[in-house]
């Protein structure tokens, strides 16, 4: 399929089913290892992989379910980068959810003194980027959720630091050299992970919405894959191997990707990270509670994102936000931080307008 958006980011893009299938021809001679999350295997996904590369394949290393954490990254490394010292132009390829594709983005980059100490020292802001050998990166989405595929981005969680804090990658480098957005990949995801990405496709879409970075491209893409989440993801809930319902939120993952790559995220984020770290809540539900309270405090401060929200459900945006909780709640969301033992919702909201990305916002001072 044609990437209409080639003209607009760096990363060279393929969408639609069976893109992945190239590649193996796009790789040619060269050499990868392959980061992919652990049920691939499991699931016989490895298969054809392993066929197609042949030779070319120098690892495959799985990635266990959990957060992307610096913990996990040099953890990883001491396996990933030995292969990629004896290899010059050897492609890092990631086959997996928002986790794998951020620890990707991580393991591309090996410090040229070898010493995993001098990226967590960058990734913490204790210490200036070293020099890097950069791996060539290419990303292969199994949820339809993150949008790791086409941001700069990669969250990176500190679980040494006390408390745990969330960082990121946030330089040139994080973008992939290419992607390939190929909805038949995410055919395995489970209920709750389908359910629990797209509600993260969601959060970027609404929260590139509200933000004080929007403009007029980032709010047409924002808009399309809100409407386009709200309307496909029941039905794939419900008809789970319909392909046609999978590549609607492949598409709205890609769009919100393409939104908050040009606004960054605001106060649902920002209120996210402490809920998944205190209360092990999966990423895309953690910023599903926050967003009908985000809606209501972003009305009314600038009369173009009212209306961009009220084309959200096509109503206005007042009424639009009792909407989303209506939806979120038929899917099992009750959007309620007090549903989740939140008491203290009130002052966590004023500490999160304070932070980087609860700054973005367009309700924060």
């Amino acid at each position: 399929m044609e990437n209409p958006f080639a003209w607009h980011m760096p990363v060279d893009l393929r969408f639609g089913v069976g893109c992945s299938a190239g590649l193996s021809r796009d790789l040619g001679a060269r050499n990868a290892v392959v980061l992919a999350f652990e049920h691939a295997a499991s699931l016989g996904l490895d298969v054809p992989w392993r066929a197609a590369l042949g030779d070319r394949l120098v690892d495959w290393v799985p990635v266990a379910d959990g957060l992307s954490s610096i913990v996990r990254a040099r953890d990883l490394a001491a396996r990933v980068w030995p292969e990629l010292a004896r290899r010059p132009g050897c492609v890092l390829v990631a086959i997996g959810g928002g986790t794998t594709l951020d620890l990707a983005k991580v393991l591309r980059c090996r410090p040229a003194d070898g010493h995993f100490d001098s990226l967590a020292g960058a990734l913490r802001g204790s210490a200036p980027w070293p020099a890097m050998d950069l791996a060539p990166l290419w990303l292969l989405p199994t949820t339809a959720g993150t949008g790791s595929e086409v941001t700069r981005w990669a969250t990176v969680w500190d679980t040494e630091a006390d408390p745990p804090v969330k960082r990121s990658l946030d330089e040139p480098w994080g973008y992939a050299e290419r992607a390939y957005v190929d909805p038949a990949l995410t055919l395995s995801c489970p209920a709750a992970v389908t359910r629990d990405t797209a509600l993260d496709t969601l959060a970027h879409a609404l929260e590139s919405l509200w933000n004080r970075h929007a403009n007029p491209m980032s709010d047409r893409l924002a808009v399309s894959a809100a409407r386009r989440v709200l309307a496909t993801l029941p039905s794939c809930l419900r008809q789970p191997h319909d392909l046609a319902l999978r590549t609607e939120l492949s598409l709205a993952a890609l769009e919100a990707g393409l939104a908050f790559s040009q606004t960054r995220t605001a106060l649902a984020h920002a209120l996210s990270y402490a809920v998944t770290l205190e209360l092990g809540v999966p990423h895309g539900l953690a910023c599903a509670i926050w967003l009908p309270t985000a809606w209501q405090l972003a009305l009314g401060h600038d009369a173009r994102i009212d209306a961009r929200l009220s084309e959200v459900f096509a109503i206005d945006a007042r009424q639009g936000r009792l909407r989303l909780q209506a939806w979120l709640k038929d899917l099992g969301v009750d959007a309620k931080p007090q549903a989740f033992g939140i008491g203290d919702a009130d002052a966590r909201v004023q500490a999160a307008l304070a932070s980087p990305r609860g700054r973005n916002f367009v309700g924060a001072h």
